[in-house]
């Protein structure tokens, strides 16, 4: 089979494509005869470095819809020929992939592949981040890095439709406008920190209730500052540890929390309780991704380059096959 394979960690012309052995799968796994592969940050970590990676060819992301093409015997109720999406799939950027079938759900009728391969990651980071890390309530306020990014487009969506008051940021107007049409009720320019200064005057909000941030080693003191009393902060991501002094005094005036969360390491119960409550949002019309670009599966170096220059907004994705 076909796959996205690289023998050293470093810059994106690392990634070639080549022919490797079809996958075997264990008895509490499926094959899928993989359609897209989503391509997520993380991907790019483990690629260049800042993520180790544990032996190597390595098969990059871990994000991916198709068709299940074979069922272990312990694996569930799938069937061959069920279409699927699912995450935490090693080396899903190949024409097959064996998956843990319990990190794999059904994709809805009207979804496309393209679709079912970027919500993993971005969408189930979010809904978890919301919802099981900071406890969301409606009437709450939530601030929310990055509007037109994957995982914030999505936390946007489903934070909106939870009745709560949501605050974003934009670098560019097309970014503000993305994020605008997913729900947004104010979007703040990244570029001015005016923000940072007086949050209430910009927003027109006295503080945030739940921050979701995808740098938070970058702006732990911004957040702790914009942060109403008893608020919740939630850690989404930091590609490097450079946090400066960490301003303890103010998490305590605060009596504030701050909540990790990573998606491979996320009780199993909670992943698959998100995948449910990110299927019915998208079936009921609440939610749906926004794909920047697609690229076929020998374009993958360019992908990874493109999403490290964050050169689109939104969702990017591998189209494996036919």
């Amino acid at each position: 089979m076909k796959a996205v394979v690289y023998y050293e960690q470093g810059t994106p012309e690392v990634l070639t494509i080549e022919e490797v052995e079809k996958p075997g799968i264990k008895p509490d796994e499926i094959l899928i005869r993989v359609k897209a592969a989503g391509l997520n940050p993380v991907d790019t970590y483990f690629r260049s470095g800042k993520r180790p990676v544990s032996s190597f060819p390595a098969i990059p992301h871990f994000d991916a819809a198709g068709i299940v093409e074979e069922v272990g015997s312990s694996a569930g109720n799938f069937q061959p020929g069920d279409r699927v999406w699912g995450t935490n799939i090693p080396s899903a950027a190949a024409e097959w992939a064996a998956a843990p079938a319990s990190n794999i759900f059904p994709l809805p009728d009207t979804m496309s592949f393209t679709e079912g391969a970027s919500l993993g990651i971005p969408a189930l980071t979010a809904h978890l981040a919301l919802f099981f890390r900071a406890a969301l309530q409606p009437g709450e306020t939530v601030f929310i890095y990055g509007g037109a990014g994957a995982v914030g487009h999505a936390a946007i969506q489903l934070a909106k439709h939870h009745n709560a008051f949501v605050i974003t940021t934009a670098s560019t107007n097309e970014k503000n406008e993305i994020a605008r049409r997913a729900g947004a009720d104010v979007v703040l320019n990244l570029n001015d920190n005016g923000w940072k200064e007086d949050f209430a005057s910009a927003s027109g909000k006295p503080g945030a209730d739940v921050i979701l941030d995808m740098s938070f080693s970058e702006n732990a003191a911004t957040d702790l500052h914009i942060l109403s009393p008893g608020g919740r902060i939630v850690a989404v991501g930091s590609p490097v540890n450079n946090m400066p002094a960490f301003p303890w005094q103010l998490l305590n005036q605060k009596y504030a929390s701050i909540l990790g969360i990573l998606l491979f390491t996320a009780p199993l119960p909670a992943l698959q309780k998100a995948a449910s409550g990110v299927q019915q949002s998208y079936e009921q019309g609440l939610f749906s991704p926004h794909i920047a670009r697609t690229y076929p599966m020998d374009e993958a170096a360019q992908a990874h380059e493109d999403l490290e220059n964050k050169r689109y907004a939104g969702n990017l994705v591998l189209t494996v096959s036919e």
